[in-house]
């Protein structure tokens, strides 16, 4: 049996590929749990993944998680589309019935939430959004993209 076996470049390579083409069919790339593990936060990695954990079912009747997603979803829009445009920025959502292992390992128990997850690094504090602190229109969101991210315009 014949294994190939792929270098950090080219898992690195691949992987910025897949999502890049993911992010061209939709904007905010929903993420089950084994996504979120490849892509968000398995080396290597040398990009910037935005996530925003929510409970968008009707069930867990979160209106506020429908709000931010509606917000969350023009600012990954709007940057697809932007001159800032790069494949070293992603968007992405993880529902709660999708992947709730995720938000357990995030000791996350409430929803929405918005994490920055850097290039090579884990979160730190300043790379949570504070939604209560700032207000989660799309105008704050992209601005707190834009600082994280350092992204110019």
């Amino acid at each position: 049996m014949i294994s190939k076996v792929l270098s950090k470049q080219d898992v690195l390579s691949e992987k910025v590929g897949q999502l890049t083409d993911l992010s061209l069919q939709k904007p905010l790339i929903r993420l089950n749990s084994e996504r979120f593990k490849y892509y968000v936060t398995s080396q290597p990695r040398n990009y910037s993944v935005f996530v925003m954990l929510t409970a968008l079912a009707p069930a867990r009747k979160c209106a506020i998680c429908q709000d931010a997603h509606s917000e969350y979803e023009l600012v990954a829009r709007s940057y697809r589309y932007s001159n800032a445009f790069s494949k070293s920025v992603f968007f992405a959502m993880v529902d709660f019935d999708d992947a709730s292992d995720i938000f357990q390992s995030l000791k996350l128990n409430s929803a929405p939430v918005f994490i920055h997850f850097p290039p090579k690094t884990s979160p730190k504090k300043s790379d949570y959004m504070d939604i209560h602190r700032r207000e989660f229109s799309a105008e704050q969101v992209a601005k707190w993209v834009y600082e994280r991210a350092d992204i110019r315009n």
